[in-house]
C-alpha cells in the first residue's frame, strides 16, 4: 500500500540528516523573501539559479540514505557528492526538453495568433505531463544507479507500470502540500492581520493593480521577517516529507528492474544456442 510507504517515510524523518534537503529549501525560500524586500526582485530571482545548482546534492544525499539504510551526516555528504551529477544532468535534460516542447507547441499557435490566449494552458498542461512521467528520475538515478537518459526512461517506465499506485502517491503528496500550505497561510494571516486588513477593503481592480513593492511596503520589514520564517518552516516540512515519501515509495514499488529476455533455441541434442 502507498500509505505504508508514507508511514515508512515519516518514520525515517527521525533521522536528522533526512531534514537537510528541507532545511536547505527553507533557507533559500526565507532568503528570497528578505532579498526581494531589501535588494529587489531581480537580485532575489538569481537566488533560485543557485538553488537549482545546489539542490541536487541534497536530493542525492537523501536518496542515498534511504537506499543504503545509513543514518549519519557523513554518509549523506558522501551520497550527495557521488550522486550529484546523476541527479543534476537528467534534471537539465528534462528542463531543456520541456522548454523545447513548449516552443514547438507555442510556435504554430503564435503563427495563428493564439499564443497569448493559450499560453497559460499550454505551459500548465505540458509541465504537468512532463512532471507526471519524469518525477522519479532522480530516484532511479541514485537508487538504481541509472545513467542520464536511462534514469528518465526508467521513471516513465515506472509510472506506466505502477500507474494506479503513482496516482495515489500524487494525490497524497498534493494533499500533504495543500495541508501544510494552508496551515502556514492561516498562521501568516493571523500573525499579520492588522497589516493585511486594508486589502479586504480594496476592489478586485485595485488588488490586480497592487504591485509587489506596494505589498512589501504594506508588510514592512517585521512583516517580511515573519513571512520569511513561515516560508522557511513551510518549505522545510514540504520538501522533507515529500522527498522522503518519494524515496520510500520508489524503493517499495520499483523492485528489481525487469530482466532483458534472452532469445535462442535448443538443438536436437538439447543444447541451448543464444541468438
Amino acid at each position: 500500500m502507498v500509505t505504508e510507504s508514507l508511514r515508512s517515510a515519516l518514520g525515517l524523518l527521525r533521522i536528522p540528516a533526512l531534514w537537510l534537503p528541507g532545511i536547505a529549501s527553507g533557507i533559500f525560500s526565507a532568503s528570497f523573501m528578505i532579498l526581494q524586500f531589501t535588494s529587489g526582485i531581480f537580485i532575489a530571482e538569481r537566488l533560485w539559479v543557485l538553488e537549482l545548482v545546489v539542490f541536487p546534492f541534497f536530493v542525492a544525499g537523501l536518496l542515498h540514505l534511504v537506499k543504503t539504510g545509513e543514518k549519519t551526516v557523513p554518509a549523506f555528504v558522501s551520497g550527495g557528492i557521488s550522486g550529484y551529477f546523476r541527479v543534476l544532468l537528467p534534471s537539465l535534460v528534462i528542463f531543456f526538453g520541456l522548454l523545447l516542447t513548449l516552443f514547438l507547441l507555442l510556435l504554430p499557435l503564435a503563427v495563428l495568433g493564439f499564443a497569448e490566449t493559450a499560453l497559460a494552458f499550454v505551459v500548465m498542461s505540458a509541465s504537468f505531463t512532463v512532471l507526471f512521467f519524469t518525477f522519479f528520475y532522480d530516484a532511479a538515478a541514485v537508487m538504481e544507479e541509472r545513467k542520464v537518459f536511462d534514469s528518465i526512461r526508467r521513471s516513465v517506465e515506472f509510472v506506466l507500470q505502477q500507474t494506479r499506485a503513482c496516482l495515489i502517491f500524487y494525490i497524497i503528496s498534493l494533499a500533504i502540500i495543500f495541508a501544510i500550505s494552508f496551515a502556514i497561510l492561516m498562521v501568516w494571516a493571523a500573525s499579520l492581520y492588522d497589516r493585511l486588513e486594508p486589502l479586504a477593503a480594496m476592489s478586485a481592480a485595485e488588488i490586480q493593480a497592487f504591485t509587489p513593492d506596494q505589498f512589501n511596503e504594506l508588510l514592512g520589514m517585521d512583516g517580511i521577517l515573519v513571512t520569511a520564517v513561515l516560508a522557511f518552516i513551510g518549505a522545510t516540512l514540504v520538501i522533507s516529507v515529500i522527498y522522503s515519501f518519494k524515496a520510500c515509495f520508489f524503493r517499495d514499488y520499483a523492485g528489481a528492474p525487469p530482466a532483458v529476455a534472452v532469445q535462442g533455441e535448443y538443438d536436437e541434442k538439447g543444447r541451448w544456442f543464444k541468438y
